[in-house]
């Protein structure tokens, strides 16, 4: 973590209330002391939007995860039951602490001259809007920031909105490959920063990463999604030091640890690893193939039997929880929003599409096969498989299958391990529909919501604030939980 986090950080409620809440709620003139300057700096600006975006993730995942089946409820008749969620945290995460304060970034400093704090801002945009739009479909996004003019502002289609990603990523591009001004990013850019600067040349791939990441949402609909995204990707991640996270530190810490693992250790318990994911790594979905990543990512409680997770909605079985030794939840670790390894199953999953693949076709090309390769090798030395370990994984017979035996379940099923507690596995789960072809064993959760009709959830309800302070343009775009996404359509 950077030495300056904590210091760019402390003004964050300051910053969100000041420009938000007060405005909105308060008017423009309420509480302003005209002995203050009523802009906050770039460097301000751009910390803590960084930070509002990594949290964002978590909130995200928190529930999206139970949807995915990466983690369980320990209680019946919870959200993993696919029950009524509307996840409120979240969507005032995205707009109140993150959009808003990144549409004032973006404007300050394309009037300061600051084109890298514009690139940067815009990029952010970008990762927030796709937050919310694959968790809700709709949202506002072209008219949500015009402040007491437009309190209700109008909803963007969902198929718009992902035009206005792929804007903002492109434009994104442009500004951060303009020469530096006087104003230009250090240590305030809490990803890519140090005291001397900005690497520039990594939040240009991170953008591009994300234009493969969201062309391949598109690849049901008859657009160009899987071709788009190979397109992107040779200019996206070489290698995990480019990966776009948010590393934490023992004062600021990781959010998966603040809110679950330390709850562990008072016996809090609220949601631990699921069933179908260990079951998809312990041996026992794919039969000889035992994943080293195992007591990485989950802690063992005092038994050497297989590892195991709770079946979701049952709140039943498992011997594993998410704790303070775990990767994902160290208090130190990092929340990681695109890596190298996801861009290289996203090749491999985009190659396997353009070349006639099929969800029961076997076999690929030479360049699809090394890129899942490539995915697991990187996730494994991302979170600290050993190499003997990893190697062995790699020619376990289960997974060096070789190009002419691979199918569309393998590169998927290293995908969804790599993807752990990232909002993406839940748009994946989605795009393929909960297969259990595709996730060997993915069945209905337990108690299942019987308002669902058998059918899997696919989107979250808007929150209760909104629907009191908008109802009118919310209830035009309001669907059903097991409506499908745009994309998914």
């Amino acid at each position: 973590m950077k030495i300056n986090y904590i210091k760019y950080l402390l003004p964050v409620v300051l910053i969100c209330f000041t420009f938000t809440a007060c405005d909105r709620f308060l008017g423009e003139d309420t509480n302003i002391d005209p002995n203050r300057t009523q802009n906050a700096s770039l460097p301000t600006l751009l910390a803590a939007a960084i930070e509002a975006t990594s949290t964002n993730h978590y909130q995200v995942a928190n529930t999206t995860s139970l949807f995915a089946q990466h983690m369980a409820s320990y209680f019946v008749g919870g959200t993993d039951s696919h029950n009524e969620v509307r996840m409120s945290d979240a969507w005032t995460g995205i707009y109140l602490t993150a959009l808003t304060n990144l549409d004032i970034l973006v404007k300050q400093a394309a009037e300061q001259n600051a084109p890298h704090y514009v690139g940067i801002g815009k990029i952010l945009q970008a990762v927030n809007l796709g937050l919310a739009t694959d968790t809700w479909g709709d949202v506002p996004f072209s008219r949500a920031f015009e402040g007491t003019s437009n309190l209700q502002p109008s909803y963007d289609s969902q198929q718009d909105l992902y035009l206005t990603i792929q804007q903002l990523l492109d434009e994104a591009i442009v500004e951060l490959q303009k020469p530096a001004t006087a104003l230009s990013p250090k240590a305030d850019d809490l990803v890519y920063g140090t005291p001397a600067g900005t690497d520039l040349t990594k939040w240009i791939r991170a953008a591009y990463a994300l234009k493969a990441r969201y062309a391949l949402h598109t690849s049901k609909k008859g657009l160009p999604g899987a071709t788009d995204a190979l397109a992107a990707l040779p200019q996206a991640f070489t290698g995990n030091a480019d990966d776009l996270q948010l590393v934490y530190n023992s004062v600021i810490r990781n959010p998966w640890h603040t809110n679950i693992a330390l709850a562990i250790n008072t016996g809090n318990f609220t949601i631990g690893p699921s069933e179908q994911l260990l079951e998809t790594m312990n041996g026992t979905s794919y039969p000889g193939v035992v994943d080293p990543r195992l007591p990485i990512m989950f802690d063992r409680r005092g038994s050497t039997a297989p590892f195991s997770g709770i079946l979701n909605g049952a709140a039943s079985g498992g011997n594993t929880n998410l704790t303070a030794n775990t990767y994902y939840a160290r208090e130190t670790a990092p929340v990681l929003m695109i890596t190298y390894a996801e861009t290289k199953f996203i090749e491999a999953e985009a190659e396997f599409l353009v070349n006639g693949g099929t969800r029961t076709s076997v076999g690929s090309t030479q360049k699809a096969y090394d890129a899942y390769l490539a995915g697991i090798r990187a996730h494994m030395d991302k979170i600290g498989v050993s190499q003997a370990e990893r190697d062995a994984y790699l020619s376990n017979p289960g997974v060096a299958v070789g190009p002419e035996v691979l199918t569309l379940e393998l590169i998927v099923k290293e995908k969804y391990i790599a993807l752990f507690l990232n909002p993406e596995a839940w748009v994946d789960v989605r795009r393929y529909d909960y297969d259990p072809a595709i996730y060997r064993n993915m069945s209905l959760p337990a108690n299942h919501n019987p308002a669902l009709n058998g059918q899997f959830i696919r989107r979250v309800l808007y929150p209760l604030e909104e629907l009191n302070r908008n109802g009118e343009e919310v209830n035009k775009v309001v669907k059903d939980l097991a409506e499908k996404m745009w994309w998914d359509q």
